[in-house]
């Protein structure tokens, strides 16, 4: 391995962060952090925090992990690369477990995290998180939102007429969870519906 390559890897973020995350949030495996940008992107999901937690003898299972904080209810996020196999009783005795924590449990391998559009869509948005969108392009956003409701971005692009990049800008504003947009169902591009928080 080249020097290059590991000063990179080592200076490289290992917390993910959001306006939905009350604090940074671990994130050193790359899968937990696609599915992050994938909740952070995510309607039903109100807020994520990280949290130590006890580690349960029967079931096995850490309950030290991502929370996801969704419309309907608490959830603890487990990421894998091919889900566990469990026994009915097992999976019974496990949902017990977490419900007497105030939890239910979300699992998602590594074939769901990386189906698109989703994977792709979530990875291209926060690649704009750092996108400049000036004052007046947020005024003209926003007001072109209430005025119009849900609308895609090339009808975004023609009522707000901002002076950045539309796209740029709703994917920044997304990231800063002040808009949503549809990226589960196509790609991303002048078609895909922007709604206002």
């Amino acid at each position: 391995m080249r020097t290059t390559q590991f000063i990179y890897r080592a200076t490289g973020s290992v917390f993910f962060d959001s306006p939905k995350c009350r604090a940074a949030v671990p994130a050193r495996d790359p899968l937990l952090k696609y599915a992050l940008q994938q909740a952070s992107l995510d309607y039903a999901v109100r807020s994520i925090r990280h949290q130590v937690g006890p580690q349960l003898d029967c079931p096995r299972l850490s309950l030290a992990g991502v929370v996801l904080d969704r419309m309907d209810g608490l959830f603890l996020l487990k990421v894998h690369n091919i889900k566990p196999k469990r026994s009915e009783r097992e999976q019974a005795r496990l949902e017990f477990a977490l419900r007497c924590n105030g939890l239910r449990l979300l699992e998602r391998d590594a074939r769901e995290i990386r189906t698109d559009p989703l994977f792709s869509n979530a990875r291209q948005v926060w690649e704009h998180e750092r996108y400049d969108v000036s004052l007046l392009d947020r005024l003209r956003i926003s007001v072109a939102l209430a005025e119009y409701g849900p609308q895609s971005i090339r009808d975004l692009e023609a009522r707000s007429r901002p002076e950045g990049n539309v796209l740029a800008a709703a994917c920044a504003l997304a990231c800063q969870n002040l808009l949503t947009l549809n990226i589960q169902d196509s790609p991303l591009g002048p078609l895909t519906m922007v709604a206002a928080k």
